[in-house]
């Protein structure tokens, strides 16, 4: 009977802590991520929301994230047990459990994308599913392993999180060349916005080995270009008096304070207010672009 009870009990733990694990491995902020800028895209250019978007739209919100996500854990395992902000007590073995699981949906997932965008007969489409596999993939496996070569580590993440996800959406009215260089500035905003980010995990990246933004140009230099990216992105992009100007000065200004005062702590709320921001401005564009054409 005891034996009964202590079996249930690690059963109910294995059941909780792998879906702890299924939650974690796949961020549920990105969930909205990729989806929201995917709209932005496809409202962008006053396309309808048709049945198919809204399938590419699914696979870019948690199964996407499994993908990415799952190969990035993956990928550092061995560095993020050594991480004291990252490991959990305990866990190793039911972590590495999980990765074959991982690794079948990603591949799901990899053929449900492809999949997708071959059936649309739409080039650019295509062209940037692949982008976003090639990217998503190598970004942590070697041999490339862009996280560990700054600034392609930023370069990739503004391909990730930006410019592949809102060309997917724009793929449906737009092809690569119809896409205003307003995105192109973006995306090099959302560069900017990854290598501030490496700041606040400076001391525990550098502790194990991890080769990022901050790691190798300095907590000073990575918010610096922060400063110039965003800088530039509003004096020359057009959106001055406009919701999106606002928000390039506001990043701006918060990364010119970390040149100031490299204060890790700081730079993680800053981090976290430009989140935010980023999300307000994408929903309030969408939603602007909607009611403009419908």
């Amino acid at each position: 009977m005891i034996q009964t009870v202590i079996s249930q009990h690690n059963l109910e733990f294995r059941v909780k802590f792998q879906a702890w694990l299924f939650i974690k491995t796949s961020r549920p902020l990105g969930w909205f991520i990729g989806p929201l800028v995917f709209l932005l895209g496809l409202t962008a250019f006053g396309m309808l929301i048709t049945p198919f978007a809204v399938f590419q739209l699914i696979l870019l919100s948690v199964p996407y994230c499994i993908l990415l996500y799952g190969t990035n854990d993956m990928y550092d395992y061995e560095a993020d047990k050594l991480n004291p902000r990252k490991s959990v007590p305990d866990a190793v073995e039911m972590e590495t459990e999980f990765f074959p699981f991982v690794r079948k949906v990603s591949i799901v997932v990899t053929i449900l994308l492809i999949t997708s965008a071959v059936i649309t007969l739409n080039p650019t489409n295509i062209f940037t599913i692949g982008l976003l596999l090639f990217f998503s993939y190598f970004y942590s496996a070697p041999p490339l392993r862009f996280k560990e070569r700054p600034p392609l580590d930023s370069v990739s993440n503004g391909i990730l999180y930006f410019y592949a996800p809102v060309l997917l959406g724009a793929s449906y009215g737009a092809t690569l060349v119809d896409i205003p260089v307003q995105a192109y500035f973006i995306t090099a905003c959302v560069m900017g916005i990854h290598s501030f980010s490496t700041i606040m995990d400076y001391t525990a990246d550098k502790q194990v080995g991890d080769r990022t933004f901050a790691v190798v140009f300095g907590k000073r230099m990575a918010s610096l270009f922060t400063v110039t990216v965003f800088t530039i992105a509003y004096f020359f992009s057009g959106f001055q008096g406009m919701i999106v100007g606002y928000f390039l000065v506001f990043c701006a200004v918060l990364a010119g304070i970390i040149i100031a005062r490299p204060s890790e702590k700081l730079a993680k709320y800053f981090f976290y207010s430009i989140g935010v921001g980023f999300g307000v401005v994408a929903v309030l564009e969408v939603l602007r672009y909607l009611a403009f054409f419908y």
